[in-house]
């Protein structure tokens, strides 16, 4: 409260510089180190495994002189890195775990390759990301990483300064800037922190360098006990707070990335005022606490005082609409004026097109509980339909869908089926598909495309309907609900639940 208080002043007064201009991607990599054989080993799984089934990148610094041997180490990494898309990518963590800065040249360019060397012929993979052990670099470091054709280095941010350029170079640095744990002032023992002191960490990262990368290690999620001894048994608390952590970080609306993809996001302008490099500065003297930084950086993100510009400015926000919730197969009744959702505005054939009635009652996490969807069960319905009653297209369509003018179009396809919208209610933020239109109107571009009230006076005027996935998702309760929503396109959409399984069907109608 009391830096929120001080952040009023400051403004009221005038005393705001400038902003700062810099390119940004918004986005968090998480860095695990010390991936080795038989240490640990059953934490280590854990750790990959839960990044999987939170559906999260996740990038692992491999010791290749203790890599190898262990095959429960080994096949969890070999078969992550063989999924469709995989979420994992290895990282080059040094020979023995070496202070690299104390070998010659020729010396770290022949540990560094020799790493290579054992990461390839172990998992046919060969790393471009150097993670330095005990962030102990030099120059030498630095050429050998070239002569390796090494394009990614990470250290901390003592050892290397900012500022770290995301774009537009042969080689890239991007340290740790977050951390899970560390070693105690007295070096007497490994201590981890919770996820609001990471999260804090994250967001002046992101801030301050446009990115952030958290480390983590194994000793993180194990049981710990005195003297460096820890069982290979994972920490249910830690591994609960790294979920914490990770929602958050996607809640906000940051991307969860690999290292090696901090370039290809890096497209935000991101604005901050210099003063707030002192606010900084005072965190990491231990002078601001964890929820002080958080609660700053919000403030000045809700009061535009940190601009981003890019996805969240592209498209306009809706903001204080009632939300109802709907089923695919959902039975006509009283609650929804007597019109059935076994059809949808552009599938005569809804309910075996998506594999079964998608009921609220019968859940599994964010799905079906008894099959396997064949579309999103993240989908939801605005009051729009492109096409009129006899399958035209409407001619107000071509001025009125923002994206109308990227593509020509058929009748076989719609403009707005399946594109994305993102929706926050209080601090949970999800992201769903436009899979039919409603609640109850079909013709309120105005609303829809616009800045008007919806149309629709029933249910509370609502002026948006979601699937069971995303009610469960963000929250919503029986009664009036409210959300704010926005479109975004699906280049911009963050990894989640929602990209489990994408739709990609086009309009459907049945021959009469």
């Amino acid at each position: 409260m009391k830096i929120i208080l001080a952040l009023i002043f400051l403004i009221s007064f005038g005393v705001i510089n400038e902003a700062y201009g810099m390119q940004s991607c918004q986005c968090v990599a998480f860095r695990m180190d010390d991936i080795q054989d038989y240490w640990l080993d059953t934490v280590q799984v854990g750790v990959i495994n839960e990044f999987e089934h939170k559906d999260a990148d996740l990038t692992v610094g491999i010791i290749g002189n203790y890599f190898g041997q262990d095959q429960k180490i080994v096949g969890t990494v070999s078969d992550a890195l063989k999924e469709v898309n995989p979420k994992i990518v290895v990282a080059n963590h040094g020979w023995n775990h070496e202070h690299f800065n104390t070998f010659s040249r020729d010396e770290q360019s022949a540990l560094i390759h020799d790493t290579n060397q054992k990461i390839l012929d172990t998992l046919g993979i060969l790393p471009n990301i150097f993670i330095a052990p005990y962030n102990a670099i030099n120059n030498d470091t630095l050429i050998s990483l070239f002569e390796n054709k090494m394009v990614y280095l990470s250290t901390n941010e003592t050892q290397d300064r900012p500022p770290y350029r995301l774009s537009g170079a042969a080689f890239f640095v991007f340290p740790g800037t977050a951390e899970i744990g560390d070693l105690n002032k007295e070096n007497t023992a490994w201590v981890s922190v919770n996820h609001n002191q990471t999260y804090a960490e994250v967001l002046r990262s992101l801030v301050k360098y446009g990115f952030a990368v958290v480390v983590l290690h194994p000793q993180d999620y194990a049981n710990k006990h005195p003297g460096f001894v820890y069982d290979n048994a994972i920490n249910r608390i830690q591994m609960h707070e790294l979920d914490l952590l990770i929602d958050d970080i996607r809640n906000d609306g940051y991307k969860i990335v690999t290292m090696d993809d901090i370039p290809k996001n890096s497209h935000h302008d991101t604005k901050y005022p210099g003063w707030l490099d002192k606010n900084f500065d005072l965190y990491f003297q231990g002078n601001m606490t964890d929820a002080d930084m958080i609660n700053s950086i919000n403030y000045l993100k809700d009061k535009r005082i940190i601009i981003s510009s890019g996805v969240n400015d592209k498209y306009p926000l809706h903001q204080n609409v009632t939300t109802t919730y709907f089923w695919i197969g959902e039975p006509a009744d009283a609650d929804n004026q007597y019109v059935d959702n076994l059809s949808s505005a552009w599938d005569d054939d809804w309910v075996s097109h998506y594999g079964g009635v998608d009921s609220p009652g019968n859940r599994s996490q964010y799905f079906p509980s008894g099959f396997i969807p064949k579309e999103n069960p993240f989908y939801f319905a605005l009051p729009y339909d492109d096409f009129d009653g006899n399958g035209t297209r409407k001619t107000d369509s071509y001025g009125t869908v923002y994206w109308a003018g990227k593509q020509s179009w058929n009748d076989s396809v719609s403009m707005v089926k399946n594109s994305w919208i993102e929706i926050s209610k209080g601090d949970k933020t999800v992201y769903a598909q436009w899979e039919d239109a409603g609640p109850f109107v079909s013709n309120d571009s105005a609303y829809v495309f616009g800045s008007a009230m919806p149309k629709n006076k029933q249910n509370n005027n609502a002026g948006l309907d979601v699937s069971p996935a995303v009610k469960d998702y963000i929250g919503l309760l029986d009664g009036k609900n409210v959300v704010s929503w926005r479109f975004v396109d699906y280049s911009d959409v963050p990894d989640g639940p929602w990209k489990k399984i994408v739709t990609t069907s086009e309009v459907y109608h049945l021959q009469h």
